[in-house]
């Protein structure tokens, strides 16, 4: 009975690292053949294409130890506008932020305060840097837009393709007068070789190996017609690390949105 199970054992080992391994050699041979721009290609074609974006998500949000429960709307004018308003409890609005290429606009109901400036409010408060673009593509589970393709290198790496560039820039034209970051960063994507969503991606500056972001995307759905993450968790890693775990509930893309943004007269400037 043991010689019979070891031996259930070894052939189950040996179908499984065929499978694995012919599997392995069937990702390959497209790359081989056409090289990265093939893949490039393929991840841009199957990217969730939309004007508009509107979704309600629920979230858990762990920093420093704290666990919070979020219901989260956003709303997204495509290379245009992110606005994103955050409740606590039973609906109760706690944050309201506006962000466009080069303004940051956020207003803090619990405490009566409001910022206006630029990225450096958001990278200070993530301890990461992150740009209009970057938070578009975490959103969405697209690449990034307006940064470069020279120095992807594609690979197969276990059951998924990857894309990887040790220093991928953002286009100077698309880069702003008072950016204030190094628009030079690492970034890793791992695309589902049948669909070619990025299922993972990780990004981090070039500057700061101990800061990086790492987001995973799940349960594919099609909304009007387009396929887009419903699941993600998303891993700030600095010196707090900040965890994100979102499910969607309902999303719709390509509507009329208005992005709503009045900062009270009593509520209090945050200096940077």
């Amino acid at each position: 009975m043991k010689a019979s199970r070891q031996i259930a054992w070894v052939t189950l080992i040996i179908v499984l690292f065929t499978s694995c391994s012919s599997q392995k050699k069937a990702y390959k041979a497209p790359l081989k053949e056409k090289g990265e721009n093939y893949l490039i290609s393929k991840m841009q074609d199957n990217e969730s294409h939309f004007d508009t974006f509107k979704a309600k998500a629920l979230v858990q949000l762990s920093n420093n130890g704290k666990v919070s429960d979020l219901k989260v709307n956003f709303r997204i004018k495509k290379d245009s506008a992110i606005w994103v308003s955050i409740s606590v409890g039973m609906g109760l609005e706690a944050a309201r932020i506006l962000l466009t290429h080069d303004s940051v606009l956020f207003i803090n109901r619990l405490e009566k305060t409001f910022f206006v400036g630029n990225y450096k409010f958001i990278n200070q408060l993530i301890n990461a840097q992150v740009d209009f673009d970057i938070v578009q593509a975490l959103i969405t589970g697209n690449d990034f837009n307006w940064y470069d393709y020279h120095d992807l290198h594609a690979k197969v790496s276990t059951d998924h393709y990857q894309l990887e560039s040790d220093k991928r820039r953002k286009l100077k034209k698309f880069i702003k007068k008072n950016d204030t970051i190094d628009h030079a960063i690492y970034q890793c994507m791992w695309l589902n070789p049948e669909t070619y969503k990025i299922e993972k991606i990780k990004i981090k500056q070039i500057q700061s190996e101990s800061k990086k972001i790492t987001a995973e995307y799940g349960d594919f759905k099609t909304i009007d017609g387009e396929v887009f993450p419903t699941q993600y968790n998303i891993t700030i890693t600095a010196n707090n690390d900040v965890l994100i775990d979102g499910t969607l509930i309902k999303s719709t893309i390509n509507k009329p949105i208005s992005f709503p943004f009045n900062i009270p007269s009593k509520y209090k400037e945050i200096k940077m």
